[in-house]
């Protein structure tokens, strides 16, 4: 009797006392019994709770399924049933409980009542809710954003894809979440075309540094053959443990700004040969020529490394034009410079159109015997050359004289000493019947070197 007794005043306490509420609901709904949790979670007495049937108390969208669920225990379809529901609080809001539902029945099996327990989950479907906005929102923000964005897992699966990276990549996100971040079908590339070691990709480089990635460009084929060049930015995701779960990557697609960079830098490559060379023979210019020579002057002053330089100038080439035209005059200039342009492939000059029918060639580290040779060579050359020039009082053909002069730089001589010295050779070598080769104070004509007066 005493065990009975121990058992009862158990139970009442644990009916009393739950943390969740307990109800004994009778075959037609009504609340038989209720324990103090359940009145709380409600907001009704237990008084007010007799009056009413769960359906009373059930929100309208969840009462088809409350009914049928409790039909099916009601017939014995089921032992128990377990649902989520919304109830409606005295105060008008809603409750979400997680219902348990078990019949007590007597020995034909008829249902005598019904044991309910009620699990409020209200804040944890809050919490779910929340989560649920918090994932939509980010994937409205991931679905609009300008760049492109994978997920990767650890292993370099992609997990997902945005759709400005199926537009970028040409491909649908059911192919792309296929691959691997290096599948080979990506061709993945430097802007210049070299293959990219796996060791070097950004996804490789985040797995190892756990260090993000930022504006890793290169290119890629798209699906539908086009190579585009792209900007990547990885960065690893980790969970509240700091253990690391997955790398993130935006991709940008940059061809257009990489093509006008690339056409931007050819026509400033343009602009600059077109502002250090002559446009008629294609030469460096008067401009290059100076700049080139200072160059020079300061790379090699006190170094006792010899500087050379060849002037040289078109004798009676007046009488030319006037005789053949400017065009033909033109014509004559861009032969002669593309025949000594020949001769110095290779070496290390600077051809230079110095004024007019005047040239010039910068021959840095050539000795005197050096500048020598090389300038009887092109003297040479011209003579085979034979351009018809009836007018001139030289020669029958087209005639140049040549100066040079040779200086070791340093602190006390400068650029313009060589040129004013070149140019006082080739001077001497006009004075002394042209078609020569003058050098300092020395002049050879056909050859035979003599010495000026």
């Amino acid at each position: 009797m005493n065990e009975k007794v121990d058992r009862s005043i158990l139970f009442e306490q644990v009916f009393q006392f739950s943390s969740m509420g307990i109800a004994l609901i009778s075959n037609e709904g009504y609340f038989l019994l209720t324990n103090p949790m359940l009145t709380e979670m409600l907001g009704y007495s237990e008084t007010e709770l007799k009056e009413k049937t769960f359906i009373d108390l059930t929100y309208v969208e969840d009462l088809h399924n409350s009914i049928d669920r409790f039909r099916q225990l009601v017939n014995d379809e089921v032992s128990y049933y377990q649902v989520e529901k919304r109830y409606i609080h005295k105060n008008s809001m809603l409750i979400n409980c997680l219902l348990n539902v078990s019949a007590v029945r007597d020995d034909a099996g008829k249902p005598l009542y019904f044991i309910s327990q009620f699990q409020d989950i209200s804040d944890q479907k809050l919490y779910e809710h929340q989560l649920k906005e918090s994932e939509e929102q980010l994937t409205e923000i991931l679905e609009t954003m300008p760049n492109g964005v994978l997920m990767f897992d650890l292993q370099g699966n992609i997990s997902y894809a945005n759709k400005m990276a199926e537009e970028i990549l040409e491909i649908n996100r059911a192919e792309i979440v296929s691959r691997k971040m290096d599948t080979p079908e990506w061709k993945l590339r430097t802007v210049e075309g070299k293959a990219i070691p796996r060791e070097e990709l950004p996804f490789s480089i985040v797995m190892k540094t756990k260090e993000p990635v930022k504006d890793f460009v290169h290119a890629i084929e798209s699906g539908s053959g086009t190579r585009k060049v792209l900007s990547i930015n990885n960065s690893p995701l980790f969970d509240h443990t700091g253990t690391m779960t997955a790398v993130l990557c935006s991709l940008v697609n940059i061809t257009e700004k990489k093509q006008t960079e690339y056409e931007l830098i050819e026509a400033n490559k343009l602009l600059k040969k077109l502002s250090e060379h002559d446009g008629l023979t294609g030469v460096a210019n008067r401009r290059y020529f100076d700049e080139q020579l200072k160059n020079y002057w300061v790379e090699y002053s006190n170094r006792n490394i010899p500087v050379s330089l060849i002037m040289l100038d078109l004798d009676y080439f007046k009488l030319y034009n006037d005789e053949y035209g400017h065009q033909a005059g033109d014509d004559c200039l861009k032969t002669i410079t593309k025949i000594i342009g020949k001769e110095l492939v290779g070496l290390d000059a600077v051809f230079a159109r110095y004024g007019g029918e005047e040239f010039s060639v910068i021959l840095p580290g050539y000795s005197h015997d050096m500048a020598s040779d090389l300038t009887k060579k092109i003297h040479g050359k011209m003579q085979q050359l034979k351009i018809v020039h009836a007018k001139s009082p030289v020669c029958s053909h087209v005639t140049l004289s040549f100066g040079f002069s040779t200086i070791n730089p340093d602190s006390s001589n400068s650029p313009s000493d060589l040129i004013k010295q070149a140019d006082l050779a080739m001077y001497s070598a006009k004075q002394n019947g042209r078609n020569t080769i003058a050098y300092h104070d020395i002049i050879t004509v056909e050859g035979k070197f003599s010495t000026l007066n």
